[in-house]
């Protein structure tokens, strides 16, 4: 049961973040929506710029932001799927919130989501 719920959590959370990313929320404001395709758009046209132009102290740059942008969506992401996992559980002492967590438990877990989604990242980048 544990499982069914995580994965559910997860998918809830992983389509928000997609859909937040590219500004298809509807709670979003106009603006936001159209600046953050853009931003994406311009990240991607500036990382690949930066490689073909061999600007190495850029592409590190902007490479870094990449990475601390993911990890903080990770982050953000991984405490929103242990919430929805814990509300969607109909016995809570099966499973914890990731308030309840120890400081140990919540460094593991943050870690592995932000390292996964790093690793994306830095393989995007690789191939672009």
């Amino acid at each position: 049961m544990k499982q069914k719920e995580f994965l559910a959590a997860f998918k809830a959370i992983f389509w928000r973040q997609a859909r937040r990313k590219f500004g298809l929320l509807p709670d979003m404001k106009l603006g936001e929506k159209l600046l953050r395709p853009a931003l994406v758009l311009f990240y991607i046209l500036l990382l690949y710029w930066f490689t073909q132009n061999h600007h190495e102290l850029l592409l590190t740059i902007l490479t870094i932001i990449g990475c601390t942008w993911l990890s903080v969506t990770a982050i953000d992401s991984i405490k929103q799927i242990y919430h929805w996992r814990y509300i969607l559980a109909r016995d809570h002492s099966s499973v914890r919130d990731i308030d309840e967590f120890t400081s140990l438990e919540k460094l593991l877990t943050y870690f592995i989501s932000a390292f996964v989604l790093t690793g994306i990242f830095a393989a995007s980048v690789m191939a672009i």
